[in-house]
C-alpha cells in the first residue's frame, strides 16, 4: 500500500483521519452491496469476466478502507492484506510488452430521485453549509444556498460522496445505472478540450453495466 511519503507528516488519531475512515467504511458497504448485487445476478453460463470485473469495481473501496485506517492509526488492519493483489497486478504488468496499447475507460453513472420536499433539502443544504464552514452565520449560509442544486452540492461537500443523497429527506432514489466504456480519448486537464457531450459512447464498448432499482 502507499506509505507516508514523509513520516514528519505523519499525523494519526485525528478527526479528519476519523471522518476519512467513516465515509470510507460507508462507501465500502454499498459497493459491496452492488458487487453482490451483480453477482447475484450472474448464472453458470455468464462470462467469466463479468465476476471478475465486479470484484475489480469493489476492490477500491475496500483498499480506501484500508488507506483510510492505516492514516488514522498507522495500521491498515485485515484489508490492507488486499494490497497484495495490488502489487500482483503490477508485477504482471512489468511483465507485459511496453508497446502494447493500454485502453482507457469511461464510468458514466446516472441515478435518478423523486423530489417530493425542495424547501426542506435547501434548508438541510444550509446546514451542511454551516457543518463545513462553522464560522459563517446562518444569513451567509441562506445566501450561499438558493437553489436546489447548490443544496445539493452542498450535502455532498459535506459528507465527501454524492452517496448521502440517498439519506435525504426530501428525495427518493427511483433507480440508477452505471456503466464502463472503454474508451481511448480519456478526458485531459483542460476542460476547454473535452467533448461537448460527456456522455456519448459507444455502447459496443462496453465492458460492464450495472442497474439499480427501487422499490
Amino acid at each position: 500500500m502507499s506509505e507516508v511519503d514523509d513520516e514528519d507528516d505523519f499525523t494519526p488519531w485525528t478527526a479528519e483521519g476519523a471522518e476519512r475512515l467513516r465515509v470510507a467504511a460507508g462507501e465500502a458497504g454499498r459497493a459491496l452491496q452492488r458487487h453482490a448485487e451483480a453477482v447475484g445476478k450472474l448464472t453458470s453460463s455468464s462470462p467469466s469476466i463479468e465476476l471478475i470485473e465486479a470484484s475489480n469495481l469493489l476492490l477500491p473501496a475496500l483498499l480506501e478502507v484500508a488507506t483510510a485506517q492505516f492514516e488514522f492509526t498507522g495500521n491498515s488492519g485485515p484489508l490492507g492484506l488486499l494490497f497484495s493483489l495490488e502489487d500482483e497486478d503490477e508485477d504482471e504488468d512489468d511483465d507485459e510488452d511496453e508497446e502494447e496499447n493500454t485502453t482507457g475507460i469511461s464510468i458514466l453513472q446516472r441515478r435518478d430521485y423523486r423530489v417530493s420536499d425542495e424547501d426542506s433539502i435547501i434548508e438541510q443544504g444550509r446546514e451542511a453549509y454551516l457543518r463545513v464552514w462553522p464560522d459563517d452565520t446562518d444569513a451567509e449560509a441562506a445566501e450561499d444556498v438558493t437553489s436546489l442544486g447548490r443544496a445539493l452540492y452542498q450535502l455532498a461537500h459535506d459528507a465527501g460522496s454524492w452517496d448521502v443523497l440517498e439519506r435525504v429527506d426530501g428525495l427518493r432514489p427511483t433507480g440508477g445505472t452505471l456503466l464502463v466504456v472503454a474508451n481511448d480519448e480519456t478526458l485531459g486537464p483542460d476542460p476547454d478540450d473535452w467533448p461537448e457531450d460527456l456522455f456519448d459512447h459507444d455502447p459496443e464498448r462496453a465492458i460492464y453495466r450495472q442497474s439499480d432499482s427501487y422499490d
